[in-house]
């Protein structure tokens, strides 16, 4: 017998339709909670990463404390020291099974095996000679390197399997030997399971050369299973891979799911409402994420204003201070005895030493506000240079020292800001004073022409924009700076060897070598220094001649997009960050 579809009750269409509605609602939700299973992987695969990495990054640094028994360079360090030192490091870093401690000739100090019984290693054995793998290579990588290493994973020569941490110790600049310390796999495993109990299914650590299995669940090789991997920084600047696998949405729901149309809607509800609490949970965590970036902004931008504003209501009550102790030098209000004449003398020194650091402050606010002015003149580089040496002239007289100036006549002028260029000379001459105990301080200026054709060759070890440019520089025969510390002595508030707190003179405020670098590159140029330990400095200031310099660009072009012009050979880069 034919139905014909006209005879078809409306409530039997209307149940056909929500049949099918029914089974696209139960499908979407199938979809969805495979999906919530998949994100769930993920996600617990990134903190497990995350607290591998930890693990890992918290006994490196463990290791590194351990150059605390060198501070104190008048002690020899012994076993008991050692001893005790290790008795606080397993608090934090309980999971090694082996420390050691070399000299810096590579050979064995002290060690102590902790945790596991093991061969201990022959006293005074040479790790630069270890040939045992992967370790030797994890030796060989912190000698190059400098930095942390941690080794592929290999025999611990205990039974169990494991990696070596191995860390450079540096007093300053001083290599005072290594630190070493073992993990097994099996604690990097059982951190990851302690830390993290919702992990239903097994882990794996891909490592450089091996692989570190763990399981807190076993997974059957028959169900279908979810995975998601995350990437795990280690010591050295090299990366493992984490992988998590994990049994997909319990079946048992799922089939209930397709066989119960009510438990079906329920799930529904429930799984949309759980990817709904996800996408509130993402949606708090971008507010949060931009709400603490406006802040930084604001942050940033309130410390410039304050740095502005403080270091100018300061200038006030500091110019006060140093006009009545002016006047007490000069005997206004009566004259000063012996005992007085020397305090006043120290708050005359110390008030001017403030009003310097006030105003330092003062230009960096203005210069990261974007607010200091250039006031372009055409300036005669002889007499400047004259007028500025005369200032210090008895200064230098004081200190035995001789000053030579060798600036030529013939030279063109230039167009800059003879204010500023006023302050970076002064800061550089100060500089030269300051660490030159004996000998000479020059002053002189060069000719450079950088164009390709040019007839001119005056040696400039430099890379320099196409054009006609002034070299002036500031030598003399002082203490010299290491090749290590040249960079950051134009970083802010950075100092090579500053002398004691208490000698505030001495140690400066370490802003006048980044005030002058900055406004040399407002005028157009820039600072680099040539020095040697002994044998002194020679800072050069490269100032472009008015009009003679293509694309010589101005604070911005040299001091982003093209860093990396002057480059000196065989002396280390001198830009600052």
């Amino acid at each position: 017998m034919q139905i014909q579809i006209s005879k078809l009750r409306p409530s039997s269409i209307a149940l056909a339709v929500s049949l099918l509605f029914a089974l696209g609602g139960i499908f979407a939700i199938d979809r969805a909670l495979a999906d919530a299973n998949r994100s769930q992987v993920q996600i617990q695969a990134v903190e497990a990463a995350a607290r591998v990495e930890s693990f890992l990054t918290v006994h490196a640094q463990s290791l590194q404390s351990v150059r605390g028994l060198y501070l104190d360079s008048s002690r020899d360090v012994n076993e008991e020291q050692f001893r005790s030192l290790l008795q606080s490091l397993v608090q934090y870093a309980p999971a090694f099974r082996r420390v050691w401690l070399s000299d810096s000739l590579g050979n064995i100090r002290f060690q102590e095996l902790l945790g596991s019984e093991g061969v201990a290693l022959p006293a005074g054995m040479n790790v630069d000679t270890v040939r045992k793998q992967p370790f030797s290579d994890a030796i060989q990588r912190a000698r190059m390197s400098k930095r942390t290493q941690i080794s592929s994973i290999g025999d611990l020569g205990s039974g169990e399997r494991g990696l070596l941490l191995v860390q450079p110790l540096f007093i300053n600049s001083r290599f005072i030997g290594y630190a070493g310390g073992t993990l097994t796999s099996e604690s990097i495993l059982q951190f990851v399971e302690h830390q993290e109990p919702q992990l239903h299914g097994q882990v794996f650590i891909v490592t450089l050369s091996d692989t570190i299995r763990g399981t807190t669940a076993s997974v059957p090789h028959r169900l279908p299973v979810d995975s998601a991997s995350a990437s795990i920084r280690i010591p050295g600047g090299d990366s493992w891979r984490l992988i998590a696998v994990q049994r997909a949405t319990n079946q048992s729901i799922r089939f209930l799911l397709w066989g119960v149309g009510l438990a079906t809607l329920g799930t529904l509800l429930i799984g949309l409402l759980h990817e709904r609490r996800q996408g509130s949970r993402l949606a708090e965590r971008s507010a949060e994420l931009e709400r603490l970036s406006s802040e930084l902004l604001r942050a940033n931008r309130v410390k410039s204003e304050f740095l502005a504003n403080v270091s100018h209501e300061l200038r006030t009550p500091l110019n006060a201070i140093v006009g009545f102790v002016e006047l007490l030098r000069d005997g206004v209000y009566g004259d000063l005895n012996t005992r007085q004449a020397g305090p006043v003398e120290r708050i005359a020194s110390s008030a001017n030493h403030l009003r310097q650091l006030v105003d330092q402050i003062l230009d960096l606010a203005k210069m990261a506000a974007g607010r200091l002015d250039v006031q372009w003149e055409p300036l005669e580089l002889q007499s400047f240079v004259l007028d500025l040496t005369s200032e210090i002239e008895a200064l230098i007289g004081e200190r035995g020292l001789t000053l030579s100036i060798s600036v030529s006549a013939s030279l063109p002028r230039i167009r800059t800001d003879p204010m500023h260029l006023r302050q970076i000379m002064l800061n550089l001459l100060g500089n030269a004073l300051k660490f030159t105990p004996s000998g000479d301080i020059v002053v002189r200026a060069r000719l450079i022409d950088s164009n390709p054709d040019s007839a001119i060759d005056t040696g400039a070890a430099i890379d320099l924009p196409h054009g006609i440019w002034i070299a002036l520089d500031v030598a003399d025969t002082g203490v010299g700076i290491a090749r290590s510390d040249q960079g950051r002595i134009f970083d802010e508030f950075e100092q090579v060897n500053a002398g004691p707190r208490t000698d505030s003179a001495q140690r400066g405020t370490g802003l006048g070598l980044p005030i002058s670098r900055r406004l040399a590159r407002l005028l157009g140029g820039e600072i680099t220094v040539i020095s040697e330990p002994g044998k002194g400095s020679t800072f050069t200031v490269w100032l472009p001649v008015a009009g003679q310099v293509k694309n010589s660009g101005v604070f911005s072009a040299w001091g982003k997009a093209t860093k990396s012009a002057f480059h000196i050979p065989g002396i280390g880069d001198s830009s600052s960050s």
